[in-house]
């Protein structure tokens, strides 16, 4: 494997990574130098080579954390989480039927409902509508369940021929680590930020920002110490305490000189996890990694191209293309736009939502677990979700002896991409109505207002039919498209240059 950059004193676990990656060339570089605050963040890329199954898929990662080998690690599990689904699934065996006809060979208990799974609002998909389904494995038991591999799929590379997926492609819910418990652990805590937060922040964030104590662990002092040194005023917010996880994330203000790009205005992190304090150690961090990251997948080009090796930038958009991100053309346009736009213009939209401080809370009211292991945090939140009812799926993407696992966690009942992409389900809908929201309705189907696609038992909990108002959403989320999808690296600028050419 060839290597630019890389440090030559890696973390274990890097190298472990690195002996499972296809044959190619691994470029790695930090980019935490295009802001001022200091946290290490780093980008670690895979190029590829005679690898024909990653055409089209560009392997990268954005890592961070407390030095530049915790960085480099954590990008290099993004890698993973792009490659082995492409290498893998791609070439499983797939199997072809509507839910009604497998369940009567399969039995109801090993195969997915797809009313349990979060269908777009208003989507045609039922329980006889035939779609491709892969093989997973229920975590309580080992037992093999079929899920459709709209939900299984990284990126479209990983679809047969001609297949349609029922719902834009997301990477929500991979999960990379050095064994299978572990990336099972990351993928659901993936999925329960998303669904906790999902309805409750960006263009629907209700400003409940926390108040943190004086005496918090010397990691989270340090990474306070150094937002104050760079004049940046980070905002911890809350989103739930569901299953009885702390779910935060953190925005933030520049209060000093002006950031360095103005897309950088928008950066949040998040976090869910048993322990309050490492929540918030993790969002913060994160917090600092979205800034970074945005400035260089998004900012000004020449900034971008300066910071990074030769050649790097045309190297990546030549490799690229079948990524899930860079399949959604409202992403592109609207991120073309904010290209153009001053942070006051960003501030502005963000004022009286992402950056609102309307209530205050307690740091202290958080749920707390302590978790003095690493693999707490996963086990904890498995023992939780199966506790209160859900089942947790996994798809395996691990080549046979690969020394590194890879999965996708699909979780029947969690919710993903509501404002994006219309996704809702029952927990989404009980959710609006308890907020009195409008986006949730009862009556008959109109321009706008589409069916929520449910099995008939959560229509009996529910008390009928309830419509979502796409409508509404798209009006709601307005500008902010970019806070809920953005397409990939690099693509935006390309465009633009493209099209004003």
């Amino acid at each position: 494997m060839k290597n630019t950059g890389l440090p030559s004193d890696l973390p274990e676990a890097a190298r472990r990574y690195l002996d499972a990656f296809p044959k190619g060339e691994i470029v790695a570089f930090p980019i935490d130098p295009i802001d001022r605050v200091g946290i290490p963040v780093w980008i670690v890329a895979l190029f590829p080579q005679d690898q024909p199954l990653l055409d089209g898929v560009m392997p990268y990662g954005v890592g961070y954390g407390a030095d530049e080998g915790q960085a480099i690690l954590g990008a290099m599990g993004e890698i993973a989480e792009m490659v082995f689904p492409a290498l893998s699934l791609s070439q499983r065996e797939k199997v072809r039927g509507s839910y009604a006809d497998l369940k009567a060979n399969v039995g109801e208990r090993a195969i997915a409902d797809p009313l349990t799974l979060c269908l777009p609002a208003g989507s045609p998909v039922g329980r006889d509508t035939a779609l491709e389904w892969v093989e997973a494995v229920r975590h309580a038991d080992g037992s093999t369940v079929l899920v459709p591999i709209d939900l299984a799929a990284y990126n479209s590379a990983e679809l047969s021929d001609g297949y349609k997926p029922f719902t834009t492609i997301i990477s929500n819910g991979m999960g990379a680590g050095p064994d299978r418990d572990w990336a099972v652990g990351h993928g659901l805590c993936e999925i329960l930020q998303r669904d906790g937060n999902g309805l409750l922040f960006r263009a629907l964030d209700r400003g409940i920002a926390l108040d943190l104590p004086d005496d918090v662990p010397p990691v989270v002092a340090g990474l306070l110490d150094k937002y104050r040194a760079a004049g940046v005023r980070p905002i911890p917010k809350f989103a739930t305490d569901e299953f009885g996880l702390t779910n935060i994330y953190c925005v933030g203000v520049d209060e000093g000189e002006a950031p360095a790009e103005p897309i950088m205005v928008s950066s949040c992190g998040e976090a869910c996890h048993p322990d309050a304090y490492a929540a918030l150690e993790k969002c913060l961090a994160e917090y600092a990694a979205s800034r970074a990251r945005k400035a260089y997948a998004h900012g000004d080009d020449g900034n971008t191209r300066r910071l990074s090796p030769a050649g790097y930038v045309d190297h990546f958009l030549a490799q690229s293309g079948g990524a899930a991100k860079s399949s959604d053309k409202r992403a592109l346009d609207t991120m073309i736009d904010w290209q153009s736009r001053e942070a006051s213009d960003l501030r502005g939209w963000l004022a009286p939502n992402m950056l609102a401080e309307t209530t205050r809370k307690p740091f202290a009211e958080l749920p707390h677990t302590p978790c003095p292991g690493p693999r707490d945090r996963g086990r904890i939140a498995i023992e939780r979700v199966s506790d209160a009812g859900f089942d947790g799926l996994y798809v395996d993407m691990s080549p046979e002896g690969c020394p590194v696992s890879t999965v996708k966690l699909i979780v029947p009942g969690m919710e993903v991409e509501t404002m994006s992409y219309y996704r809702i389900g029952e927990r989404g809908v009980r959710k609006l109505m308890d907020l009195d929201s409008p986006l949730v309705q009862f009556g008959k189907q109109r321009g706008g207002l589409e069916p929520v696609r449910l099995p008939p038992e959560a229509l009996d909990r529910l008390g009928g039919q309830p419509m979502f108002d796409t409508k509404l959403a798209d009006e709601i989320v307005g500008p902010l498209y970019p806070l809920y999808r953005e397409p990939e690296a690099h693509h935006a600028a390309a465009a633009a240059q493209a099209r004003a050419a």
